[in-house]
């Protein structure tokens, strides 16, 4: 079969695997791709039999007809397969660093049972990449043939099962959009999770008030915010769901991500994203950032975290207040916990603002801050001024990125991008 011009095989799958339903039988041979580590293959689809079936195509043969090896999926439940693609086969064994291996097909197996089987894990040679395998069959009549595979390795199997046949609960790295695109699609969303989704999104990234509708596909506008997701949390997944984040996004309530919080006297909101306003005073000198505490342990509520710039300012300069007004006593102890990872923290001795810990030069690094930039959530504890008490209190960290380049934007303060960037 001739691909269009312009087509990989990678591509020609995902065509073949929305066309497969409407064809008795179908088969395609795909080139090997050694940029995406995708070893020879060809693949097959059977309506009648509910079947997927990868065949790995040798890099060498000898002999008459040699077998080859194959996975199926059971496109109907989760069960997956392997054995020897070939006629008249009497015996075969595997020949991995010169030790022979007898061959034993398996059927109905469940992911974690592939993955533990013996033959599994000699398609991948480990750290030695340039030993080969060997598969040799004695046929019926007594006669020899073999196969030779140079390039097969776990991930790139695992990778075309997923990409051609999607069974399910069998995890496969995603290298690829095409990959990345068919990992979007074994999540299975519903209608209203993926209505959920684009509401999230649409309060992180978009204009305030626009209703996203009723719609469970996502529009030229949802791929976009999801790109910039991914990318404000390194993930790889280009402008398709990262599956390791779809859960806390489902989790994440909307209107909850769309409280404003409180005001400073004097100020206006100038917009919103998620838990954090962008606000300006009436001379459009000053522009700051600020959101609300989203729990407290032992000390008062209405505490706020605040950014602010003077756009009569210049560079880098911005004021810091990581808990406003400063509950916590500058003799004691203090930090902040960044999804895990913690930060020191200091009370700065004229303005009273808690800030991260200076350097030993006294400068200080943006760490903490570009910590808030990909982080879910901030938790600041310290010892309470009012009680003497161990205390905390934590901050949501949704919209916090769009909203500092809002800041920046509104004030045209483009040098404090440097705390972020």
């Amino acid at each position: 079969m001739e691909l269009p011009k312009g087509w990989n095989g990678v591509v020609m799958i995902r065509w073949l695997v929305r066309t497969v339903l409407a064809t008795p039988l179908v088969i395609v041979s795909v080139s090997n791709c050694q940029a995406q580590d995708l070893p020879l293959h060809s693949v097959s689809f059977s309506p009648d039999e509910a079947a997927c079936r990868i065949v790995l195509e040798p890099d060498a043969t000898t002999g008459n007809g040699p077998a080859r090896l194959f996975l199926s999926s059971d496109m109907m439940k989760p069960s997956l397969a392997f054995g020897l693609d070939g006629s008249g086969i009497a015996d075969a064994v595997i020949v991995r660093k010169g030790e022979r291996h007898p061959f034993v097909s398996q059927q109905g197996l469940a992911p974690n049972d592939l993955l533990a089987d013996p033959i599994w894990a000699l398609l991948d040679p480990g750290a030695d990449a340039k030993n080969s395998l060997y598969l040799t069959v004695r046929n019926g009549d007594g006669g020899y043939s073999s196969a030779r595979y140079d390039h097969l390795s776990h991930d790139g199997i695992l990778r075309l099962l997923a990409l051609a046949c999607r069974p399910t609960g069998l995890d496969s790295p995603a290298l690829t959009p095409v990959e990345h695109s068919a990992a979007e699609v074994r999540l299975a969303l519903s209608d209203a999770d993926r209505v959920h989704i684009r509401k999230l999104l649409a309060v992180l990234y978009g204009t305030d008030g626009v209703d996203v509708g009723k719609s469970g596909v996502f529009t030229v506008t949802d791929r976009r915010f999801i790109a910039q997701f991914n990318a404000e949390q390194k993930y790889p997944s280009g402008d398709y769901l990262w599956p390791a984040s779809v859960p806390d996004m489902l989790k994440t309530t909307v209107n909850d991500a769309t409280q404003a919080a409180p005001m400073p006297a004097g100020s206006a909101e100038l917009v919103r994203h998620a838990d954090w306003s962008v606000l300006g005073d009436s001379a459009g000198s000053l522009c700051r950032i600020t959101t609300i505490a989203t729990a407290q342990e032992g000390l008062e509520t209405g505490l706020r975290m605040e950014f602010s710039v003077d756009s009569k300012g210049s560079g880098g300069m911005m004021a810091i207040d990581l808990v406003t007004p400063n509950p916590f006593r500058a003799d004691a102890p203090l930090a902040a916990m960044i999804d895990g990872t913690g930060f020191g923290l200091v009370v700065e001795p004229k303005t009273g603002a808690l800030i991260p810990q200076p350097l030993s030069d006294g400068s200080m690094t943006n760490d903490l801050v570009k910590a808030l930039r990909f982080g879910k959530s901030v938790e600041i504890g310290g010892v309470a001024k009012a009680t003497n008490a161990p205390s905390r209190l934590s901050f949501s960290l949704l919209g916090f990125s769009a909203a500092f380049k809002d800041m920046a934007s509104a004030c045209n303060r483009p040098g404090i991008m440097g705390w972020i960037e």
